[in-house]
């Protein structure tokens, strides 16, 4: 039998551990449903807007980031910032990306958006469109509203569409 990939366990297990000891608050679940789509919308909206802070400040310190295709995680603030916007490299543009959140879960302070994206991006000179992929946005109530604690997403790469840009 396969071994489960060990940042697929990580996640799981946070998943777990958080859910099932988050206490019940006053907050609506409409209310918290309602933040988390506008949390997912912001964090598509920063990057369209080239707004490197503006993404940086919808995760919590503690963030993780587990990217696709398998890749090591990244926790932490900084070692997101330098993954995805190290000025040492080109900036990358988003011209499009369309968010569908398909379903909410809210427990506690913890809540979890799952959807499908469509992406376009350009990086050095090259515009790659993904025509669809996955994602998985779990958040957690801070004192300044929810913010992203841990994020994942997954594509195919064999339906990527690239074309360089003169």
């Amino acid at each position: 039998m396969k071994k489960m990939p060990l940042a697929i366990r990580h996640m799981l297990t946070f998943i777990f551990v958080f859910l099932t000891g988050c206490q019940s608050t006053a907050f609506s679940e409409q209310d918290d449903i309602a933040a988390l789509r506008a949390l997912d919308k912001a964090y598509a909206e920063q990057w369209k807007a080239g707004n490197a802070d503006g993404v940086m400040a919808l995760f919590t310190q503690d963030a993780t980031l587990v990217p696709h295709h398998g890749d090591a995680p990244i926790i932490g603030h900084t070692a997101i910032r330098e993954f995805w916007f190290n000025p040492k490299y080109p900036p990358t543009v988003i011209p499009a990306w369309d968010r569908d959140p398909k379903e909410f879960i809210v427990s506690g302070d913890m809540g979890i958006v799952r959807g499908r994206a469509r992406l376009v991006w350009v990086y050095n000179r090259v515009r790659t469109t993904i025509p669809e992929g996955n994602y998985v946005l779990i958040a957690e109530r801070q004192d300044k509203g929810w913010q992203i604690r841990m994020l994942t997403w997954n594509d195919d790469p064999r339906e990527w569409i690239q074309e360089a840009l003169d």
